[in-house]
């Protein structure tokens, strides 16, 4: 921590009007300080001026003294106050170490739970910052399934109780909390991201809702290890999606990409564009893929295989590729309520007279996701990370030659490593916490819509900046 000297009248001398010389202090927080302290000290030295004053001025008549003791009494409670209000051992930062920032390495936790709600994945990640370019790397990937109970406990919130939301909370974030203890040290890293587990999401409406308590974390590691969690909300608050956060970091850990593609529970993209980073929601993937195999009694269709047997049906695709949701411009997102609501409603009016073969609703579902998807992308050399990159029918989609619909491009398709592919939204959210703890903004209002870049994400315990922790380094 910079540490910089107070200004030479902060002290029990009167502030001059106007000082001779401008304070060195250039942080709000620092200004806030001086002034706090140099008012009380100034103000309790009146005081005593004051009740030396009351003293003398007493008489002996009844009134006056009487009077007098009121005064004492009034005077001896102010003062008492003016010393419970006093600041102590306040830590100064400046400006000025936020805009160089330190280097790092940091050591880095970070979590993520999707909405296909199958796994929790966590990711130790190093990150470090060399003449303002961040670089960073997956040390080691744990995914712990999520088995049958949790997927049916989060489900079951979209129409329970409060209580059973902040009781569901509480038992969820325990045993995050308990994977993370038995996996690794929580004590060996600066920060840990806490991602949360989305129920809601209506950013048009002015809300959404993950659930995971940052502060359950931070006790069950004896809250002495940082860690945020809530990245979502602030950015709705300022009239953003709340989603896709991960664009800052797509644009400053992998910036060899054009684009960056996630095909998670809904598959979402960022780009460059004109200079700006933009992304939004393309369309929905694994989550529907997932329960048309259900229909077959499988968790997942491995590698693609039943939707490489099956055939498009052409009209279904139409009908979904004709959504309004497609035809909308700016950033956007999309939660599980908009599948619910609008998109498979568009199944069963086809499903009315006679239910299709799975393969072929497989087939149709991985055209559509890839048509979706080579629209928005528009032939960009792009990295596709998450679970729908190992649906090989789907990746063959993305890239084959010969176009899906209209004007779609193939996909120049780079799937990295499978740390990597499957950790690359828990090392992101990683990334986003690290910039959250050193007090960096973490949201682009040009990437979520917001009204202005931002820090995302509740902090629990000590930033990077005031923590004794962090490598105060700062780039020359």
């Amino acid at each position: 921590m910079v540490s910089i000297p107070l200004p030479p009248y902060c002290s029990s001398t009167i502030i001059p009007i106007n000082p001779s010389e401008p304070s060195s202090l250039i942080s709000s927080v620092a200004n806030r300080c001086s002034l706090s302290l140099s008012m009380t000290v100034g103000l309790s030295t009146f005081w005593a001026k004051s009740l030396a004053a009351s003293l003398a001025a007493i008489c002996s008549s009844v009134s006056s003294r009487f009077i007098s003791l009121m005064l004492l009494e009034k005077l001896l409670h102010i003062g008492a106050k003016i010393r419970r209000l006093r600041p102590t051992n306040m830590k100064l930062k400046t400006t000025e170490l936020v805009a160089k920032g330190p280097h790092g390495p940091f050591r880095v936790l970070g979590s993520m739970s999707g909405t296909s709600m199958d796994a929790l994945d966590l990711v130790e990640a190093e990150f470090t910052r060399t003449e303002g370019v961040w670089k960073g790397s997956i040390e080691v990937f744990h995914e712990i399934p999520l088995g049958e109970d949790w997927p049916r406990r989060f489900k079951a919130l979209e129409n329970a109780r409060a209580v059973d939301w902040f009781e569901c909370e509480r038992d969820w974030s325990r045993w995050c909390a308990e994977q993370i203890c038995s996996l690794t040290k929580p004590q060996g890293f600066d920060v840990v991201a806490f991602s949360g587990q989305t129920i809601f999401h209506q950013p048009a409406q002015g809300y959404t809702a993950q659930l995971g308590s940052g502060a359950e974390l931070h006790s069950a590691f004896g809250a002495t290890v940082p860690v945020v969690s809530d990245f979502r909300n602030l950015d709705v608050a300022l009239g953003g999606q709340g989603a896709p956060l991960v664009p800052v970091a797509d644009a400053l850990l992998f910036n060899e990409f054009d684009a960056c593609l996630n095909l998670g529970g809904f598959s979402n993209i960022s780009m460059d564009a004109g200079g700006q980073r933009i992304a939004w929601d393309v369309g929905p993937c694994n989550l529907v893929l997932n329960a048309l195999a259900r229909r077959k009694g499988l968790p997942f269709d491995a590698f693609g295989r039943l939707a490489s047997t099956g055939q498009i049906i052409p009209q279904l695709l139409t009908d979904w590729m004709s959504l309004p949701y497609h035809s909308q411009t700016g950033p956007k997102s999309l939660g599980v309520e908009w599948l619910r609501h609008t998109f498979w409603p568009v199944l069963q009016r086809h499903e009315l007279a006679k239910p299709f073969e799975t393969g072929d609703l497989l087939a149709t579902a991985v055209a559509y996701i890839a048509a979706v998807v080579r629209l928005a992308a528009n032939g960009a050399n792009t990295l596709i990370t998450g679970g729908g990159a190992f649906n090989e029918e789907l990746v063959r989609r993305l890239e084959q030659d010969n176009p899906i619909v209209h004007n779609d491009l193939p996909l120049k398709a780079f799937v990295p490593d499978k740390s990597l592919l499957q950790g690359k939204e828990a090392y992101a959210f990683g990334f986003l916490g690290l910039l959250r703890w050193l007090e960096l903004d973490n949201v682009w209002a040009h990437a979520t819509g917001c009204g202005q870049s931002h820090m995302g994400g509740a902090l629990w315990g000590k930033n990077g900046l005031s923590s004794s922790s962090s490598k105060e380094t700062n780039d020359h």
